[in-house]
Parts: structure tokens; sequence; C-alpha cells
């Protein structure tokens, strides 16, 4: 029983916290990026005006001066920005696109879900000048007067946010929403020192009954606990396994849906400056859409009992792109917050049926474990 609880402690119970504190760090990241697309783009008027408040800024990549200055230039701005405590991202491309050539252009499909094993890569800041001059950035944070030059700076209240990125801004967009989401959450940041500890731990209790003839079974059942980790790999349970990851690559695609559901409403009623200041929002449709019109989430139909609901510049009635690239547009099935609320118990309902999953495929390995040691002794 005591090695089957400090197996469940080490393989089990660590990394499961180490899913809710991945969740949480990609989540900050998320609802960061979001509420600094909803800042005010930086232009030469507001770079002027010399106030500490918060924007994001477009451009690309010029050169890291000394002091870890990085410059960031637009069609008609340069800005500086403090490296020190900024927070440096890199966002990776597809499975899909890996393969264009040096001289393609690079794109995300909008509509490509599929959930990337490689979440948004952290750069530490002394990598950032090995990077090739002209590489897209979006820079979003307090921007204050630093000798004289306005500098985008960071701070533990305020931080600053830097993504390296190779996509259309409105792609950027969605492709934020993903970051984080692996097809198996189990191995995280915590995950090796869990499974280091575990193992000493085994090792521990088996030299504690090895050479006590008695202890035998014991001292077997440690050594094999040891290789726990391995135990979703190994057939029968593999089978199991298999399906698991099936059934949480389902559920992350739901808590996908889910956010890019509720992505247009925390853009609602916003001004679209250069729209005339038209309002942003997402309303009821109709039961069809036009051909051609994007579909912020791959559906052929509405969710049970829903309409097509629009997302975008409100115009007539009808949802028009809004000049802000961040802005999400095009049709939802169905009112978001109905539908977010429908993928969050989907995707909640695969989670616990993976973990049954997966629980059951150890359980018969370890069964199969148990008869070997048993018909050993």
């Amino acid at each position: 029983m005591i090695i089957t609880l400090v197996a469940v402690f080490w393989y089990a119970l660590i990394p499961l916290a180490g899913i809710f504190i991945s969740r949480h760090k990609w989540g900050v990241f998320r609802e960061r990026f979001a509420y600094l697309c909803r800042c005010p783009p930086l232009d030469y008027t507001l770079l002027r005006k010399n106030t500490n408040d918060e924007y994001h800024f477009i451009g690309n990549f010029e050169s890291v001066t000394e002091g870890n200055t990085l410059w960031i230039k637009s069609d008609n701005l340069t800005v500086p920005v403090c490296l020190k405590n900024v927070q440096t991202y890199m966002m990776p491309l597809t499975e899909k696109k890996r393969g264009i050539g040096a001289g393609d252009k690079i794109y995300v499909d909008t509509n490509d879900f599929d959930v990337n094993a490689t979440s948004p890569r952290r750069l530490n800041w002394n990598k950032i000048s090995t990077l090739t001059a002209g590489a897209k950035v979006f820079i979003g944070g307090v921007l204050k007067a630093i000798d004289g030059k306005q500098t985008f700076i960071s701070s533990k209240r305020r931080p600053l946010l830097l993504i390296f990125y190779e996509c259309s801004e409105r792609t950027l967009s969605a492709g934020v929403v993903r970051a984080g989401r692996y097809q198996t959450e189990y191995w995280n940041t915590v995950t090796p020192y869990s499974i280091i500890g575990g193992i000493f731990s085994l090792i521990w209790i088996a030299q504690l009954f090895f050479g006590r003839p008695a202890y035998r079974a014991v001292v077997l059942s440690a050594i094999v606990a040891i290789f726990g980790p391995l135990f979703p790999l190994l057939p029968p349970g593999l089978i199991f396994t298999i399906f698991y990851r099936h059934l949480w690559w389902r559920a992350c695609l739901y808590r996908v849906f889910r956010d890019i559901a509720l992505l247009p409403l925390k853009y609602g009623g916003a001004d679209d400056a250069k729209n005339g200041g038209l309002k942003y929002g997402c309303h009821e449709f109709g039961n069809s859409i036009p051909a051609g019109t994007p579909r912020l989430i791959p559906s052929d139909k509405p969710e049970k009992d829903e309409l097509w609901y629009a997302a975008g510049v409100m115009q007539d009635g009808m949802a028009r792109e809004p000049v802000n690239p961040f802005m999400p547009y095009g049709m939802l099935p169905g009112n978001p917050e109905l539908i977010s609320r429908i993928y969050k118990r989907k995707a909640l309902f695969l989670e616990i049926s993976a973990w049954f999953v997966l629980a059951a495929g150890i359980a018969l390995n370890v069964f199969f474990a148990e008869l070997i040691i048993y018909f050993t002794q």
C-alpha cells in the first residue's frame, strides 16, 4: 500500500499540480495579450504626449544596442524597448507550415485548429540579438520617458509583453488563444523533478527491505513501481493510452473553441476609430451565412436551437471587418456566452473520461506486473 501511495504522489499528484500551474501561466499570458490589444495602438501623436500609459505597437525587429535596448521599427516610427524583466515569446508555426521554404511567404491559416504540441517559446533577452533583422514583433505595455526617449518598460504590476511572430496579426490573435494547449499536459515544468523524486523514494524503500526474504514481494513491487511513468506506454495498456490521447486532444479543441467564442466579447463596444468610430460587437445573424464569410470556429451549422452570430464592426445590421487587426472577425455557431458554456462542459467531460481511460490502462498493466511478481516468488 505504501508503495502505491508513494508512486501515486510522485508520478500522478505532483504532475497534476503542474498541469494547473501551467494552465494558470498560459491563462495569464492570454489575458495579458487580450488586454494589451485593447490598449491604443501607438502612433506619433501618442508618442509625443509623454504619458505613462499602456499601448501596443507592431513593427519589425531592427537591432539590440548597448544597455539591453531593443529597437522596433514600423513604417513611420521607431520605438526603443528596455529588455529588463520583459516577457519575450516566439510564436511557433503549425506543423503544416514547417516545410515552407526560406523564400516563400509564411502564414498560418486562421481556421487551422490543430492543437500544436509546441507552445510559444520563451526567449531570454540575450538571445534576441541572434534573431534575423526584420522579424515581426508585437510589443505591449507601459511607455515612459527614459533619458529623454519614450521607451517601453516592464514592471511587476504591468509586465511588458514582447512576441515575435511570422503570420498576420489577426492570425496571431487566434494563435495566442491556442497557446499552451498540449495533446498531453502530463509532461510539464515539474514532471522531471517529480519523476526523479519518485525514483529515489522507491529505490530507498527497496533498499530498506533488500536482503530480507520475507519482504521480497515489497522489494520487487518497489522496483517495478520505479518504472511507473512507462506503464502507459506498455502493452496491453498502450491501447488505453492511445484512446486517452484522442480524448484529450478533443478536450483541448473544445477549450480552444470556448476561448475563441468568448474572444469577441472582450472587445464588445470598443470603438474602431479608423472605421469612423463604429462599435465592435457580436450580434445574431440568422440561419445561414454568406458564402466566403470566415468562421471563427470550424462548424457547418450552429449549436442546437441556435442561430449564427456575426463578430465585427457593426454597420447597417452587418458585420464588417474591423481595421484593428486583433479584433476577431467572422461567424460563430451561436450566442458566444451560451456556446462557450457548451464547449466548457464538453471539454470537462472529455478530460474526465480521458483520465479514467488512462487510469484503466495503467491499472491493467499494474495487474499484469503484480501477476508476474506473484508467480516469480
